[in-house]
C-alpha cells in the first residue's frame, strides 16, 4: 500500500519510460504529463529513466541495464513507487517489481488511482471500480505467487497461492458482473433523464483534462462545479440550464476530461457519462491555449470523440486561457485563421460568458424557419407549446382562428408537423433572440 500521509514529506516516486521508434517527438511531453499525474496523487518525483529501444523487452519492458540503473535510483532516493509511462503486461509488472523491490505502476494504473481518489458520486464510484476490477483481474497471479514461493512448491497438488488466485478470480468476476448490472440500471435512468431533456438544445463541454471546462461551466451558468488546478479534478457529469435568449431552452453539461492514452477500460466504464457527449446537439471543445502542447491536446480529444462515436456531433472550438498567452493579439489572429469560427476567451473574464452564449444562441437558431401558423380555437391548448418550443413574435386573434407568427428551430420542428406545410419554407440563419 502506498502511503500519501500529508503530515510528512511526500513519498518519493521514480518515472520510467521506453521510447519506441516514431514516438520520440512527444516523449518528453508525455513524461512531463506523467509527472503531473503523479503530483495529483501527492508523489514527489525524485528522478526519471528513459530508454530508446526498437521494441519493448518481453520480460521487463525496459532493458536490463536500465533496470539496474532504476534499482540504484530506488535505493538512492528510498523510492516507494516506480511509474512507467507505458502499459505493462502483468508478467512485466511482476518481473520489474521482483528486480526493484518496490511497487511498480504503469500509466493506466496511475490514472485509475487518480479516478478512484476523485470520485464524488455513486455513479462515478461504480464506473471507476468496474475499470479497476477489469484491470486487476489478469494481474491476480502476481498478488499470491509469494505463497507458493514460500512453500517451495511442495507436493503435486496446487499450491496455496494458486488456490487463492482461483478464489479471487471468482470473486472479482462476480463483482464485475454486479457492477455491470448496476451500470445498466444507471444507463436506464440516464435514458429517462435524456428523454426529459429531449426538448432542450443540449450542449456538452469536452476537452483535455485541466483545460478549464469546469471553470467555464461556472462562468456560463453561475454554478459552483468543483474546480482545482489538478488533472481529472472533475469526473462526474453536471448539467445546468444556460441562460440565453433561445428557444428551445439550452442545457450545458460538464464532462470528464480526456488525456493521451486514456485507458480503454475507463472509456468503456464511463459509457453512460459519455452518453452526454454522443447525444449532444453541440460540443464546446475547450482547449488550454497556454499549454505548449495544445495541438496534441486537440488531436487527442478528437481521437477520443471518434472512439466513443461522437465524431459527427457539431463542434465549436473554444481556446481558453488566452490571457496567459504571451502574444495575445497575434495568437488570436493565428488561431482564428487556422480554426475558422473559433472563440478565444478567458473563463476568468466576464466577457467570455457573453461571447460564448451569443455564439451558442446563433447555433441554436441556425436553420430556423419563420412561419405564420393558423391554430383553431378548438386546439387553443397547443398555444402553450408555441411559447415553450418556438419564439412567438405575435398572435393575431381572428374570428376563425389564432394566427401565430413564430420562429421554429430544426430541433423543435417535430412539435409542429401538424401545422407546417409540406413545402420547404424559407430558412433564417443565425437569428438572435
Amino acid at each position: 500500500m502506498i502511503s500519501t500521509n500529508t503530515s510528512r514529506e511526500p513519498p518519493a516516486a521514480l518515472l520510467a519510460a521506453v521510447t519506441l521508434p516514431g514516438a520520440a517527438a512527444h516523449a518528453e511531453d508525455s513524461l512531463c504529463e506523467l509527472a503531473d499525474l503523479a503530483d495529483t496523487l501527492g508523489f514527489a518525483i525524485a528522478a526519471h529513466a528513459v530508454q530508446a529501444r526498437p521494441a519493448p523487452d518481453p520480460g521487463t519492458y525496459i532493458g536490463h541495464g536500465k533496470l539496474e540503473d532504476l534499482r540504484g535510483l530506488v535505493h538512492q532516493y528510498d523510492a516507494e513507487l516506480v511509474i512507467f509511462d507505458n502499459d505493462l503486461s502483468p508478467r512485466q509488472s511482476q518481473n520489474i517489481e521482483r528486480q526493484l523491490g518496490c511497487m511498480v505502476w504503469d500509466r493506466t494504473q496511475l490514472i485509475l488511482e487518480i479516478f478512484a481518489r476523485h470520485v464524488r458520486t455513486a455513479e462515478a464510484r461504480v464506473q471507476v471500480e468496474l475499470a479497476r476490477m477489469q484491470y486487476m483481474l489478469p494481474r491476480l497471479v502476481g498478488m499470491w505467487a509469494h505463497l507458493d514461493r514460500e512453500r517451495g512448491g511442495i507436493g503435486t497438488s496446487r499450491g496455496m497461492g494458486e488456490k487463492q488466485i482461483q478464489i479471487d478470480r471468482r470473486m472479482v468476476r462476480a463483482r464485475i458482473a454486479h457492477l455491470q448490472k448496476e451500470l445498466q440500471r444507471i444507463e436506464t435512468e440516464r435514458c429517462t433523464q435524456r428523454k426529459q431533456r429531449s426538448n432542450c438544445f443540449q450542449v456538452a463541454l469536452v476537452g483535455y483534462t485541466n483545460a478549464g471546462k469546469s471553470t467555464l461551466m461556472n462562468c456560463l451558468t453561475g454554478s459552483s462545479v468543483h474546480v482545482a488546478d489538478k488533472l481529472f479534478a472533475t469526473l462526474d457529469a453536471t448539467t445546468r440550464a444556460l441562460d440565453c435568449m433561445a428557444k428551445p431552452a439550452v442545457v450545458l453539461t460538464d464532462t470528464v476530461g480526456f488525456i493521451r492514452n486514456l485507458p480503454h477500460s475507463l472509456v468503456a466504464s464511463f459509457r453512460s457519462t459519455l452518453e452526454h457527449v454522443r447525444e449532444a446537439d453541440l460540443l464546446l471543445h475547450v482547449i488550454d491555449v497556454s499549454h505548449p502542447d495544445y495541438e496534441t491536446h486537440i488531436s487527442t480529444t478528437a481521437g477520443v470523440l471518434n472512439e466513443i462515436g461522437a465524431a459527427a456531433v457539431p463542434r465549436m472550438i473554444i481556446f481558453n486561457k488566452i490571457d496567459l498567452s504571451r502574444h495575445d493579439a497575434i495568437d488570436r489572429l493565428m488561431l482564428e485563421k487556422k480554426h475558422p469560427g473559433c472563440l478565444c476567451v478567458s473563463a476568468l473574464e466576464e466577457s467570455a460568458r457573453n461571447t460564448i452564449i451569443d455564439a451558442v444562441t446563433t447555433r441554436v437558431h441556425e436553420g430556423c424557419i419563420s412561419r405564420t401558423i393558423r391554430l383553431p380555437y378548438s386546439k387553443c391548448d397547443a398555444l402553450a407549446d408555441f411559447y415553450a418550443y418556438s419564439i412567438v413574435d405575435n398572435v393575431d386573434y381572428r374570428e376563425d382562428a389564432m394566427y401565430i407568427d413564430c420562429t421554429i428551430s430544426p430541433l423543435m420542428r417535430r412539435h409542429f408537423t401538424h401545422y407546417l406545410p409540406k413545402t420547404h419554407p424559407k430558412q433564417h440563419h443565425g437569428l438572435s433572440g
